[in-house]
């Protein structure tokens, strides 16, 4: 059976607990989330089904776009270290300019993050209010 219309949190939520979702609606729904660009979601949903083809899908996502967030929970899932690919993750999400998400992925493949990825601390040279002049306000 095909879902055609992604859930709502507390449906999807009480999708998660339901002891008797088969695996094949788990798919479905892990597919539909995929599709909606809902990462995270899909993820539960693959995880809940034991899809490894979906999980490899998102793995490959991860990889492509430095999402070391996804990646970890993937890989934790899997029993995996894959230092390699970790690599992979921190030079992409680098290159994308995601430098928090490089600087973390290049920490868990044992490698220090390059100077351009940061040390971790928000300066004060990085901050910059939302709007107006709240300098006063210091």
């Amino acid at each position: 059976m095909i879902v055609s219309k992604v859930p709502g949190f507390l449906k999807k939520k009480r999708f998660l607990d339901d002891a008797k979702l088969s695996a094949e609606r788990c798919r479905d729904y892990g597919t539909m989330f995929l599709n909606a660009g809902a990462l995270a979601d899909a993820l539960d949903f693959f995880l809940k089904a034991g899809d490894g083809p979906g999980l490899e899908q998102l793995k490959e996502i991860a990889l492509q776009t430095g999402d070391a967030y996804l990646l970890e929970r993937i890989l934790q899932a899997q029993g995996l270290s894959a230092p390699e690919l970790w690599e992979q993750a921190a030079a992409k999400a680098q290159a994308l300019g995601k430098l928090t998400l490089a600087r973390w992925a290049w920490e868990r493949a044992g490698k220090s993050a390059p100077a351009e990825c940061g040390d971790g601390e928000l300066g004060k040279s990085d901050w910059q209010p939302l709007g107006g002049d709240h300098a006063d306000r210091a």
